[in-house]
């Protein structure tokens, strides 16, 4: 019986290293710079997770902010919060929050950090109304797009894709049946050409960038960025063209 019981509690106690080790490995590694932690009091103070989520925790009125900073940058930021009516007119409207100098760089200093932590919670990001998974939103080519050569306008269109100062993933899915905020863009060559009669696949494609709200897809808000067609130039557009209608 001793020998029972001696090699139970030797089960045990290496049950509870094991967990130990688990947990160790689980927490984030960085601890969190004095300028991000002044960042975070600034989002506490304005109440940011009223709208905003960070990791899936919070509020899921506006876009999910865990990775704005990578996603964005500061120069966009910035702009942003001077004057956040400009950038989706007719559509919700963030309020002018009175920031400070210092303000604004000790929060992009923590929107930076929370973007480089590896989370533990929750396993797996929760998708509300605007957030985006990176994994769904940075998938540089989808599965079913057909092959693009190096430096062609398709190429060039599945960087514009997913990085400012189009940033297509952020709302837009390249997996089938997966929404973010907008419809799945899997397969949207293949039938963008019978979305509006009369139109071409190319000039919906086009339509639905530069003015979006002509048509908007059964089961979704007009809720698209509006200023595309100021903000990307006319071969932005076309390399965008290009890159989607590689996805059939």
């Amino acid at each position: 019986m001793r020998g029972t019981r001696l090699f139970f509690a030797g089960c045990l106690l290496l049950s509870a290293v094991c967990v130990a080790l688990a947990w160790g490995a689980a927490l984030p590694a960085r601890a969190m710079p004095p300028q991000a932690a002044a960042g975070m009091q600034v989002w506490r103070d304005n109440a940011c997770e009223a709208c905003h989520t960070l990791i899936g925790q919070g509020g899921p009125y506006a876009p999910d902010l865990t990775h704005i900073y990578v996603q964005r940058g500061a120069d966009y930021l910035r702009e942003f919060l001077t004057n956040p009516g400009a950038f989706h007119p007719g559509q919700r409207v963030m309020p002018r929050f009175d920031l400070t100098r210092d303000d604004i760089e000790n929060l992009f200093a923590f929107l930076e950090w929370v973007g480089q932590q590896s989370p533990t919670w929750p396993p797996q990001p929760i998708l509300v109304a605007g957030g985006a998974n990176p994994a769904v939103s940075f998938a540089p080519v989808s599965s079913t797009a057909d092959p693009v050569e190096a430096d062609s306008p398709a190429m060039r269109g599945a960087a514009l894709f997913r990085t400012p100062p189009a940033i297509c993933g952020t709302c837009h899915a390249l997996q089938a049946d997966v929404v973010i905020v907008g419809p799945s863009l899997a397969g949207v060559a293949s039938r963008a050409g019978s979305r509006v009669p009369g139109q071409s696949a190319e000039d919906y494609l086009r339509e639905s960038i530069v003015n979006p709200g002509d048509y908007v897809v059964p089961g979704f808000q007009d809720v698209m960025q509006k200023n595309f067609g100021s903000v990307l130039t006319s071969d932005q557009i076309n390399d965008l063209i290009a890159y989607l209608m590689t996805l059939r």
